[in-house]
């Protein structure tokens, strides 16, 4: 029977280890482990290995976590070779002095003993620093998996977390209120991997972003092929786009339309020339691109944009000037074009398709230009379309979207216009591949 016992006593550490580890629940995500997170009570445990429940400082003994519940406890995750953490203690020290009855600083490290040990006893011996620590710690790393120390978990009176913080919020402020249980504000510690890209975390502040260019090549499940605009919260003034599940063909051409119309001159993906040697996947492999700046540099977010896809994409662009194949939209003697002086009219403005006859292109209260994109995205035309007309009244039209120029023509002659076929000088958008690096080089 005494054997029996014996047996039992000497075997008790090993159930009551193996009890602990398989009764702290720790939360699994894509980025890593979780643990208990904030508003969540800490579990029951033994804490191993604790030191500075006496005076010398000197004990090692196991310790029921709950010991400390009544108090404000602060975990404080450390290592002798972590300055900012060495830089708390005289804080903690203060804090610990001044508010003894109402808050507990526990030290957790999991360094080698020795060094963890005669570390402290040095800075006890010559700063006076006291603190309940614990050594070679697994339970409470277990419970509060961290990646960057220091690594600060609050825990309130009656045993829930209150905050995970770095050491910016060891304010007395903040304990104040934390003690008090009321009004505590705290911004919480992230828990992002450094190994994986920024944005691919969840708790990366993108709020704060001021600059940022991203590309992924790929398409995209779950991505609508578009672009949307990136404005300040602030003042919604545009600093940035995104365009996803598109291929360079479509996002040069409209860099290259906005930053040419901006200095007045009209632009289209007609005017684009791709001198490369793959235009199946210039206009074809899809990319995810996005690019903000700061606001105070917002007026020259195109040609950063178009600086950013030249270093970086497949491709290189820039403009040049031609003499190329175009349609000239003119007018000449003959019927006039409908006119709408003011837009109070009471004419609806943009395009609209004959209920009864989709090929019918209907436009109201719209600028030429207007006209002028339609008539260069028919089917059967393939080079730019320059406006001559002289008009700058909004029109009315409607004409039929025919197989061929003559007769749309036919269309465009009840209005007194017509297209021209012709030769022009005229800026285009030389596109060329990427030279490689290692070519750079040899």
């Amino acid at each position: 029977m005494k054997l029996k016992l014996c047996f039992l006593l000497l075997l008790c550490p090993f159930l009551w280890g193996y009890a602990q580890d398989n009764k702290i629940s720790v939360t699994s995500t894509a980025s890593g482990k979780v643990g208990i997170v904030i508003g969540q009570p800490v579990l029951e445990v033994v804490i191993q290995n604790v030191s500075g429940l006496d005076s010398a400082g000197r004990n090692f003994k196991p310790v029921l976590f709950s010991a400390f519940k009544g108090k404000l406890v602060i975990l404080d995750f450390w290592a002798s070779y972590c300055v900012p953490c060495i830089t708390s203690f005289p804080k903690m020290k203060m804090l610990q002095e001044k508010y003894q009855n109402d808050l507990q600083v526990i030290l957790v490290n999991n360094e080698p003993v020795g060094r963890a040990k005669v570390f402290l006893q040095k800075r006890r011996k010559e700063y006076g620093e006291a603190f309940i620590s614990v050594f070679a710690d697994t339970v409470l790393n277990k419970m509060f998996p961290h990646r960057t120390i220091p690594h600060y978990v609050w825990i309130g009176r009656e045993g829930r977390v209150l905050a995970i913080t770095g050491e910016e919020e060891l304010e007395e402020e903040k304990l104040l209120q934390a003690m008090a249980g009321e009004g505590y504000r705290f911004v919480n510690k992230k828990n992002i991997d450094p190994a994986l890209p920024l944005f691919s975390s969840a708790d990366f502040p993108a709020d704060s972003l001021v600059r940022y260019s991203l590309l992924t090549k790929g398409r995209v499940s779950g991505l609508a092929s578009g672009t949307q605009f990136r404005k300040s919260k602030s003042s919604g003034v545009l600093v940035g786009r995104a365009f996803t599940n598109t291929d360079f063909f479509s996002l040069y051409g409209t860099v290259g339309r906005v930053l040419k119309r901006a200095e007045g001159q009209r632009f289209s993906d007609k005017q684009i020339r791709y001198l490369g040697a793959d235009s199946l996947g210039f206009t074809g492999d899809n990319y995810n691109y996005e690019f903000v700046v700061p606001e105070w540099l917002s007026a020259r977010l195109y040609p950063m944009m178009l600086d950013d896809l030249n270093t970086y994409s497949p491709y290189v662009g820039s403009f040049g000037a031609e003499v190329a194949d175009c349609l000239v939209l003119e007018r000449f003697d003959g019927p006039e074009v409908r006119l709408i002086r003011s837009v109070d009219e009471g004419v609806l403005g943009g395009p609209n398709y004959d209920s009864g006859n989709k090929n019918k292109l209907s436009l109201k209260n719209v600028s030429v230009e207007v006209l002028v994109d339609h008539l260069e995205n028919f089917a059967w035309n393939r080079v730019p379309v320059i406006n001559e007309t002289g008009i700058s009244d909004r029109i009315w039209i409607a004409i039929r979207e025919t197989a061929d120029l003559k007769q749309v023509n036919a269309g465009l002659r009840q209005y007194g216009l017509r297209l021209r076929p012709a030769k022009k000088k005229m800026e285009v958008m030389v596109i060329r591949d990427q030279i490689k690096q290692t070519k750079l080089m040899n």
